[in-house]
């Protein structure tokens, strides 16, 4: 008996040991994180998960304060800040982080995507998006931990519906100020005009410009249908923002807080994935209840929107990197099952 109660002693012992050894430890800190997005956007869903995970998680040792609505600016801001480790983690619009990393620049190639499914084929594939965020980390010092997947970059206007490229020449429309959306639009025969987003809604109405592009989403948070009475659904370019890091404090994480980190990120990005599709399609519904009138291209039609948005990239793979980083997505597309 003795000997059994020994014996029983030694193994809780051992148990303990183990389970000590096991144990992740963390160190009491602040994670900064934000976001130039409203609290019901995608952005504070995300981010406000993620607060979530890592409080409960680190047993409250490590607190996340998220600033969303631009209180920390506006994304280009909040990209500076990340390098400069005045920010940990912030989300933002692909296209707003490719001044700082060009590489970035390959999840806004046009046409890149053609559905919904080769996007999450691509941003799951650890050797792309691995590859792609340490060369981003290179360029900016920021780091891309994971990827939000919004919809498809439609175009709203207030004169008359899109049915072909030529109904969309003589239209102003106002497009986000990123060279490569620039670039397709004027691959279509129009001149984009780039401007503030915060100047949008008044522009609309005020009819500086006639239209814009932009998510459903987008349109829903922003009463677009106020101002815009037509929308036209296309396929150039599918809203994609990265959850990013500043890669210097990242670094010196140790080892259990960073990988709380990573798996804060993973989780609250495939909620994000699982509830976008269906935020789009019930702001789609919202749009037209509202009296938006969309319009659909016909896929024949929209071939020569592709052919013609697909020309301007040989002018963004210019380095060996982005030749890389677009030859590994398509890769990956192309050993996709098909349907």
């Amino acid at each position: 008996m003795k000997r059994l109660s020994r014996l029983s002693l030694l193994a809780a012992l051992l148990l303990s040991v183990a389970m000590t050894a096991s144990a992740a430890t963390y160190k009491k800190q602040t994670i900064m994180a934000a976001s130039a997005n409203t609290p019901g956007s995608n952005h504070g869903v995300l981010l406000n998960r993620f607060k979530d995970i890592v409080e409960k998680e680190s047993g409250g040792a490590i607190t996340v304060k998220v600033y969303l609505g631009g209180t920390m600016g506006d994304e280009t801001a909040n990209v500076k800040q990340i390098r400069n480790a005045e920010l940990h983690i912030a989300t933002l619009f692909a296209g707003n982080l490719t001044p700082s990393a060009p590489t970035a620049n390959v999840l806004c190639l046009p046409y890149l995507f053609t559905s919904m499914d080769e996007a999450y084929a691509v941003l799951s594939d650890k050797a792309f998006t691995t590859a792609l965020a340490d060369q981003v980390a290179k360029e900016s010092g920021a780091r891309p931990l994971g990827w939000m997947i919004g919809g498809w970059r439609s175009i709203t206007n207030s004169k008359k519906p899109i049915n072909k490229l030529e109904d969309l020449q003589g239209l102003k429309i106002r497009v986000s100020p990123t060279a490569m959306q620039l670039a397709a639009f004027r691959a279509w025969g129009i001149e984009p005009h780039p401007m503030a987003w915060s100047e949008v809604f008044n522009a609309l109405q005020q009819g500086v410009v006639d239209g814009q592009e932009n998510m459903y989403v987008t349109n829903r948070d922003n009463k677009f249908w106020e101002v815009q009475k037509y929308m036209t659904e296309i396929h150039y370019m599918l809203w994609i923002g990265p959850v990013i890091v500043s890669d210097a404090w990242y670094r010196k994480l140790d080892a259990d807080t960073r990988a709380l980190v990573d798996k804060a990120v993973e989780t609250a990005q495939k909620e994000e994935w699982a509830a976008a599709e269906k935020e789009q399609s019930d702001s789609k519904k919202l749009s037209i209840e509202n009296g938006m009138q969309i319009t659909i291209i016909d896929p024949a039609e929209e071939v020569r929107w592709q052919e013609k948005a697909r020309g301007v990239w040989k002018d963004f793979l210019n380095t060996p990197e982005m030749k890389s980083l677009t030859d590994k997505a398509l890769a990956v597309i192309a050993a996709m099952p098909k349907k």
